[in-house]
């Protein structure tokens, strides 16, 4: 067995599309992970979600950065820092208000992230590249206004563009899934469950977050990634099973 990074969801279709339908009838079995993103609700089980008819997996959380987002671990890593040498953060909050922050960065993004749920909502297919999720540069970077009033604004200009060649897909369904998805990211037990850690797009959420920390965000997900405990996850159990 082999283990292949192949980029994002573009290079794994290049990937299964290129190198391994060139072996024809005897190309390998494959099991294949990536983030969710955008593509499809998460369901209520924590599970991975599969791809029909592929041996294809999506994270049950947005992306692997979501993952990383934990409140213990990141005190974990501020903590074992604090006594290196050139270190000016000091100690690290307790895990409390940390805690408090990162839900403070969640609803700061929640307007965003129920605009960007309802475009990826209106896309006829997987394939369709008319409409995207977001008109910033990407996931992580954030809009300069994150009032839905101003989300919903830009979303309307990107599906207004498309509209010539695409039937179906109209700003009336985008407000209406848009409104829909405000409403779900405004309830009480939203936010009591912590939902918004697998709905909104981790790398939006660090971007938030990054803005509410005097610490590097980026070398603490380098760090995260080798001492996270993928076992606190049901999902990634999941997959631990199918690639052993």
């Amino acid at each position: 067995m082999s283990i292949e990074p192949v980029g994002g969801k573009h290079g794994l279709r290049a990937f299964i599309e290129g190198r391994l339908s060139s072996h024809g009838a005897n190309a390998p079995q494959y099991v294949a992970f990536r983030d969710r993103d955008f593509d499809v609700e998460p369901p209520d089980e924590v599970k991975l979600i599969p791809l029909a008819g592929k041996p294809i997996f999506l994270t049950h959380r947005a992306c692997i950065e979501s993952y990383l987002l934990d409140v213990g671990l990141m005190r974990t890593y501020w903590t074992a820092n604090a006594g290196s040498p050139g270190w000016r953060h000091g100690q690290p909050p307790k895990t409390d208000e940390i805690d408090g922050l990162l839900t403070t960065a969640a609803k700061e993004i929640s307007p965003y992230q129920a605009v960007r749920w309802a475009l990826a909502s209106i896309k006829p297919g997987p394939r369709w590249p008319e409409v995207r999720t977001t008109w910033t540069d990407g996931s992580g970077d954030l809009p300069t206004s994150l009032d839905y009033e101003s989300c919903l604004g830009e979303a309307e200009g990107l599906v207004g563009s498309s509209r010539a060649n695409t039937d179906g897909v109209t700003v009336e369904l985008l407000k209406e899934r848009a409104t829909a998805y405000k409403v779900r990211f405004e309830i009480d037990a939203f936010w009591g469950e912590r939902r918004y850690l697998v709905w909104f797009h981790g790398k939006d959420l660090l971007r938030s977050m990054q803005r509410k920390l005097p610490i590097s965000l980026k070398h603490f997900c380098e760090w995260a990634t080798g001492n996270v405990d993928w076992k606190d996850h049901e999902d990634l159990v999941e997959l631990a099973g199918k690639v052993n």
